[in-house]
């Protein structure tokens, strides 16, 4: 009986008006804080999670009971195992964000104080954290932020006790307390320990890769190349710039040559290479921002002599090289040096296997190669000859090649003549080959596109592209084919070459100056966000805190500082709190309170209860020395408060006059 009265009350206490409100406050926040991940989930769990909010607004409507705990438990149970599996397992950011909307659906079914209100804001945040770990574009961020204030609305408005309050009134409540809670998150975000790599990012699934590069090269299978406007990495120089014509990114090396496909050889890393040989040339420093392709290799400019990248080697063809594939966006600061030869890294073995083509294959080529080489003075004389027949001979550059078959350099040379520039490093290197000269080709990037706005560069995916380099001399000497049948693809950039306009957004864009400028523009912005947000790690934590004379801090000294200077800004909060929370006394107020103060000492002080007439006629009677001015002060206070004379002037005068009412205190 005592159960069922208590129960009764509570229901008599809860008006419907508030226990409506408070829940649709709750689910519009459960729906802003899961909508970033509908779109990833296994769709069985939105169509539940909108299943079991709708049916709570209607039970909340027509006033149902809500489900017991053994109809919930179940309930529960099967969300739990359906995540289990869907996903075969409940951690990580697909599962993870699949359990806490499953939960906090589940939580919707038994909100019935403020408490349980209180969890299903909370897991609220943890989905808005979730989603920005999916995805930390500036765009998210702003969304991130909506979302928080949301949510803090809603808890501002499940806290209450009564009815909801207007929404603007609940988000301007909101927004004060995200304002105040500001200093603090910069505070944390600047001192926090890092670690290296993103803190933010989390391995996205899948396996395909996402760039223009791949670990082998088979032009003959390749139709129609189709150029993408994607990011591949963005690069920042410390001074100028080298021209465009000098800009080669070096990725994966490509070694071996079945008589179609051109693959890499094993990687083999060599600490001391650069120790053995010194490269020549003009240094170039940069910051180099990669985006993640999910491969091994990173790029770097030309000949890397220096790199930050903590776990990169550097192998003997010159090729960087990580221990791990690139599966978040990654910046490390290099050094390289420009030039067209590389120092002799390779064994004689290794020089052997750049000298021999396949038997049976490409026959036409290796006859006409070495007939060439016979009449050639020496290989750097073949070489060059080889490079003018691309040059003067009718060969021409397409993204459309046709389809080649069996031997596909032969027929490449000698039949069809049109490729991109896959096919005139395979034909070229091949070339090399025949006449007995080592050759690799070099995939990797030319060129890219200056962004004033943000002052650095841009490497798309259309700016892929492969040269060979052949051994001369005991150095490796760079001939790239394509300058001498398409030097505009060098010299002015893939972009420009093609007609700014005839296959990628990027040439939509270029035909209008207008909207190329905003997508700068937004380039821009999205650079600077990854570069001091996202990627805000311990080399750029070092920089930020030697402007202030703290140089290379230890954790320990972080945590320490930290730690003070987020009681020190509690402090200062905590104060700036009460004094702007505590009600402001007009002039005339605190006159009024240090007269009673004053005439106190020498009587007696004032009862809570006592008006201004009535304690005046105490003080009167207990020192009647004092009645005089004790009757002036007061009478003027009186007309001055009630009489409606109060103004600047005569509370000033009253004011100096309480100054000068300095009383003895009353004789024994």
């Amino acid at each position: 009986m005592v159960t069922k009265g208590r129960q009764a009350a509570d229901r008599r206490a809860e008006k419907p008006e508030e226990s409506t409100g408070q829940l649709l406050w709750l689910v519009f926040a459960v729906l802003v804080a899961g909508a970033p991940h509908l779109l990833y989930l296994h769709p069985w769990v939105p169509i539940t999670v909108i299943a079991i909010t709708g049916w709570r607004i209607i039970a909340a409507l027509k006033r149902w009971r809500l489900p017991s705990i053994w109809i919930r438990a179940p309930l529960t149970l099967l969300g739990f195992l359906g995540v289990l599996f869907s996903y075969r397992q409940v951690s990580g950011l697909g599962a993870g964000s699949a359990l806490l909307l499953i939960m906090v659906s589940m939580k919707l079914l038994e909100t019935r104080g403020h408490r349980d209100r209180a969890v299903v804001v909370f897991i609220c945040y943890f989905l808005l954290f979730a989603a920005f770990l999916r995805e930390q574009a500036i765009w998210s961020a702003g969304y991130l932020m909506t979302g928080v204030l949301i949510t803090t609305a809603a808890l501002y408005q499940t806290a209450r006790v009564g009815t909801v309050v207007p929404a603007p009134r609940a988000m301007q409540m909101a927004f004060r307390l995200v304002l105040q809670a500001l200093p603090l998150m910069f505070l944390l975000f600047f001192l926090f320990p890092r670690v290296p790599g993103p803190f933010w990012s989390l391995p996205t699934g899948g396996s395909q890769a996402t760039s223009g590069l791949a670990n082998e090269m088979t032009p003959g299978d390749i139709t129609e190349l189709t150029q993408s406007d994607q990011v591949a990495f963005r690069v920042r120089f410390d001074g100028a710039a080298p021209a465009t014509a000098e800009l080669y990114w070096r990725g994966p090396v490509l070694t071996n040559f079945n008589g179609r496909t051109w693959t890499m050889q094993a990687v083999e890393a060599h600490a001391d290479l650069l120790q053995r040989e010194q490269p020549t040339g003009q240094a170039y420093d940069y910051e180099l921002t990669l985006e993640p392709h999910r491969r091994r290799w990173l790029l770097a400019l030309e000949t890397p002599a220096a790199w930050t990248a903590r776990f990169a080697t550097l192998s003997s063809a010159y090729q960087l090289v990580n221990t791990t594939s690139i599966d978040r966006r990654m910046s490390y600061r290099g050094r390289s040096y420009l030039g067209d030869s590389l120092p002799d890294t390779s064994n004689g073995y290794q020089l052997a296997r750049m000298r021999t083509i396949p038997a049976g294959t490409n026959l036409r080529t290796a006859t006409f190669a070495r007939d060439m080489r016979a009449r050639s003075s020496d290989d750097r004389a073949f070489l060059d000859r080889m490079w003018m027949m691309f040059r003067n001979e009718a060969f021409y550059y397409t993204l459309t090649p046709p389809l080649l078959g069996t031997d596909t350099v032969d027929e490449f040379l000698f039949d069809t003549r049109r490729g991109f520039c896959g096919h005139y490093a395979s034909a070229f290197a091949l070339l090399a080959r025949a006449a007995g000269i080592p050759a690799r080709i070099v995939t990797g990037y030319q060129g890219a596109e200056e962004n004033p706005l943000g002052n650095y560069w841009i490497v798309r995916q259309s700016d892929a592209h492969a040269w060979v380099e052949v051994f001369l001399d005991h150095h490796w000497v760079r001939y790239d084919p394509t300058a001498a049948v398409a030097p505009e693809r060098i010299e002015l950039g893939f972009d420009e070459a093609m007609g700014r306009g005839a296959l990628s957004g990027s040439g939509l864009l270029g035909s209008h100056s207008i909207l190329n400028r905003l997508a700068l523009t937004w380039d821009a912005v999205n650079t600077g966000w990854n570069r001091w947000v996202l990627s805000f790690g311990p080399e750029a934590q070092a920089t930020m805190m030697s402007f202030v004379g703290i140089r290379n801090p230890s954790s320990e000294y972080l945590v320490v500082a930290m730690a003070v200077s987020v009681t020190i800004l509690l402090v200062i909060i905590g104060l700036l709190q009460r004094y702007i929370g505590r009600p402001r006394q007009d002039a005339l107020q605190i006159g009024y309170q240090r007269l009673c103060a004053r005439a106190g000492q020498a009587a007696r002080a004032r009862r809570p209860s006592e008006g201004p007439d009535e304690y005046c006629a105490a003080l009167c009677t207990l020192r009647p020395d004092l009645a005089a001015d004790i009757r002036r002060l007061f009478g003027s206070y009186v007309r001055l408060r009630y009489d409606g004379l109060n103004d600047a002037h005569r509370a000033q005068e009253f004011t100096r006059a309480v100054r000068r009412f300095r009383p003895r205190s009353q004789p024994a």
